[in-house]
């Protein structure tokens, strides 16, 4: 990470760092209690030590789509369109542009920040313009989220963010899932199914998360609570209705595990086109806006 501006915030216990240069991406998400830090995020380089060649920390934001378009391809109101393939190893466009440019700082105190850019419509064929808001208060890190279409033509929009959380000694998770969207092709899902019973996270105790996902599910309750039992450790996610789907990727043998709270299924513009249900992709009119947000709410036994 090269050395650039840093947003900081912090209210109470809580603590953000933000990097409106780098993808406008949350660097770190940390509570300090009497000197002692957690880390809710895993922190990136200048926050924590973490190997400045990873890019698994923090939290990016998703816009304006999520996760992959296979091939780079979409048909969108009849027209064929064609955007940079961006997938290491694979040949689809994955996460948007949101991450990949700076953001302009808007707003800012100690306890809220507020970021945007403006997209003119080079590669993805739909001008728009992004923003983020930050804010702290009350134990709780909010997270709110805006794609605005500034040109003259309906567009698919999506939004979602990408957090990097510590796996620790091993997480559990509890949220309600209507379906599972898993690959047929690769990490593309071709549709939905019902959730196995392996997979379904929706007891009162929830379930230890598994190794090996990056799949995702659809019907998202809007509520879902991470607990490191070992550690005494809990984080709360919870999302708008607009959030009606979420990644989980759980890597094999990685530091790190992703809760992703989303607006879509992925590759959701070509599965909608193709006639399936669900995918929650959302056109956006001329001068309309789709908006989403979330919170994260930490949680540690005996504070």
């Amino acid at each position: 990470m090269s050395a650039e501006a840093v947003i900081r915030l912090s209210a109470g216990s809580l603590n953000v760092e933000i990097l409106p240069e780098s993808g406008g991406r949350i660097s770190a998400f940390w509570s300090d209690l009497a000197g002692n830090r957690t880390d809710w995020f895993v922190p990136g380089p200048q926050s924590g030590g973490t190997d400045s060649g990873s890019t698994a920390w923090g939290s990016f934001p998703l816009v304006p789509f999520s996760n992959r378009i296979r091939n780079g391809r979409f048909v969108w109101n009849g027209e064929e369109h064609r955007i940079a393939v961006t997938e290491k190893s694979a040949p689809h466009a994955i996460h948007g542009h949101g991450r990949v440019v700076p953001w302009d700082v808007d707003d800012v105190s100690v306890t809220h920040a507020a970021l945007s850019y403006a997209y003119s419509g080079e590669d993805w064929p739909f001008p728009y313009r992004a923003r983020q808001v930050f804010d702290l208060a009350d134990g709780v890190f909010r997270v709110a989220m805006e794609l605005e279409n500034t040109g003259t033509k309906s567009m698919p929009g999506g939004l979602g963010h990408h957090p990097y959380l510590p796996w620790r000694d091993g997480p559990v998770l509890a949220t309600s899932f209507g379906s599972i969207w898993p690959a047929v092709d690769g990490v593309l899902p071709a549709g939905p199914e019902d959730i196995p019973g392996d997979l379904d996270f929706s007891g009162t105790e929830g379930r230890g998360l598994p190794r090996g996902l990056d799949t995702g599910f659809g019907g998202w309750n809007g509520q879902a609570l991470v607990q490191w039992p070992g550690q005494k450790l809990s984080l709360g996610i919870s999302g708008s209705e607009t959030l009606s789907h979420t990644i989980l990727f759980t890597p094999e043998s990685k530091p790190f595990f992703c809760v992703e709270p989303v607006t879509h299924c992925i590759d959701a513009i070509n599965l909608a086109a193709g006639g399936v249900a669900g995918t929650g992709i959302q056109p956006v009119p001329p001068g309309g806006r789709l908006a989403a947000s979330m919170l994260f709410r930490p949680g540690v036994e005996g504070s």
